[in-house]
């Protein structure tokens, strides 16, 4: 029997864009091709189904909130392999951001190419599972732990992209350039190694290398991982090769003070203003700051039309700080989200944190909201469309026509929903939830989960 080239789904709720407008729509339909998994067509479904073409195919998810695959911007994958291993003090246990380090250096050491496969599969697995669809994996593990190239300097890269074609999860691929082990260092500490490639010649012919296999399930990035592990010369001339070949360039920026305080020593300049000066920011959308805590009212205005990605768990987790988003929205710069180490992966937990650490700082409530006052709505932009922008692939994370159907369902009879108002339930979900009700996920027009 011949199938419909394309596919209508419908629920009793939706986040849609209808006439370029995001909103919550009532019995929806979302006509997408089978093949391609593009969404055609959106409009709001007869619930009787008199206005259903003959012959299309309509599948209905119930009692059900369908909203946009959610994109994680910033994710480590191999580090969920120290999940739970760093919370017991003691004469050799992580107490700090820095000794927390020494101990995921010490598990990325341990990793040959099935054990980064093995553990960036299970990563990804969860993601998918929590309602993600795309993810930027900030990936610096490239060499043999000696700094010693595989056969295939890209052997590293293809076990992350294998992790993710077979889990089914979109990628963007964020090639980090490590070089050094701190400011006025000559190189990388022994177990820094595997993370460099010895000049930026050998990183930028791995990135051409993996530039060749982009698809729509694939991107790439450029990704200088710091200004304390990259020189100043060399973060010009990564963001020269990012922007003459359309590459999103992903740094962390100001996470600690004390990367602040070297900064200033070696530059005389916040961290910001380096990558402002060596070209990171040329352009409307070009950079995604990862953190971005401890920033000046000088540096808020540097990201105007840039990108910031948070990461509230992880930065939790580390006694980072709290990044100042209230002050980032209003300085117009795009909201994103990650998992990071991925301690906890649900960027449900990440947009509410997001919101709720804010009311810790500020001492008031409702801090992250839109112009009608909603908090919901731009939380929701910052685990979907801030991702999205952040990745370079701005046709992510939005239910419209012309993106494809990568969506979750959310069980509107889940206990933590029960009883909840159908239009309150985005509400609830993201200032009050997690991603424990997600009962279906789907990518370019293909079931998940």
């Amino acid at each position: 029997m011949i199938q419909p080239a394309t596919l209508a789904v419908t629920a009793k709720l939706a986040w849609v864009e209808l006439d370029g407008v995001p909103q919550l729509v009532e019995h929806p339909r979302i006509r997408f091709d089978r093949v391609s998994g593009q969404v055609l067509a959106i409009s709001r479904q007869d619930p009787a189904g008199a206005d259903q073409p003959a012959g299309e195919l309509l599948h209905d998810l119930g009692h059900a909130l369908v909203l946009p695959g959610m994109i994680n911007a910033h994710s480590h994958a191999f580090q969920r392999a120290i999940r739970g291993a760093t919370h017991t003090l003691g004469p050799h246990s992580p107490s700090s951001f820095w000794t927390w380090r020494t101990a995921m250096y010490e598990v990325a050491n341990t990793l040959d190419p099935a054990g980064v496969y093995e553990h960036t599969r299970a990563c990804f697995a969860e993601m998918l599972g929590r309602g993600i669809t795309c993810v930027g994996e900030f990936h610096y593990l490239h060499h043999a732990p000696d700094g010693a190239p595989y056969a295939d300097p890209n052997e590293l890269s293809h076990q992350v992209i294998r992790a993710a074609a077979d889990v089914g999860l979109r990628l963007c691929l964020l090639e980090v350039y490590y070089s050094r082990s701190g400011p006025q260092a000559a190189g990388p500490l022994p177990e820094q190694r595997r993370f460099c490639d010895g000049s930026t010649d050998a990183y930028l012919a791995r990135v051409d290398a993996l530039r060749t296999l982009a698809s729509p399930m694939l991107s790439i990035g450029v990704a200088p991982h710091s200004v304390r592990a990259v020189r100043a010369d060399e973060l010009a001339r990564l963001a020269a090769h990012a922007h003459a070949h359309g590459l999103p360039i992903h740094a962390h920026v100001s996470e600690q003070l004390l990367e602040n305080q070297q900064c200033q020593a070696e530059h005389g300049r916040t961290p910001l203003q380096v990558f402002a000066d060596a070209g990171c920011l040329a352009g409307p959308h070009a950079f995604t700051a990862v953190h971005a805590i401890h920033v000046s009212s000088d540096d808020l205005e540097l990201l105007r039309d840039q990108q910031v990605c948070a990461c509230p768990t992880t930065e939790a987790d580390l006694g980072d700080g709290i990044i100042p988003a209230t002050s980032w929205h209003e300085h117009r710069a795009t909201l994103s989200l990650g998992s990071d180490s991925n301690a906890v992966i649900d960027l449900i937990q990440e947009a509410r944190l997001l919101e709720m650490h804010e009311r810790l700082r500020l001492q008031a409530r409702l801090c992250l909201r839109d112009d009608q006052g909603r908090v919901a709505p731009l939380l929701l932009a910052a685990a979907s469309t801030g991702g999205a922008r952040a990745l370079g692939r701005p046709e992510l994370g939005r239910l419209a026509v012309g993106s494809p159907f990568d969506a979750v369902a959310i069980d509107l009879d889940h206990p933590t929903l029960r009883g909840v108002d159908d239009h309150l339930a985005l509400d609830a979900l993201l200032l009050a939830g997690t991603a424990e009700p997600i009962s279906q996920v789907w990518v370019a027009g293909r079931r998940r989960r």
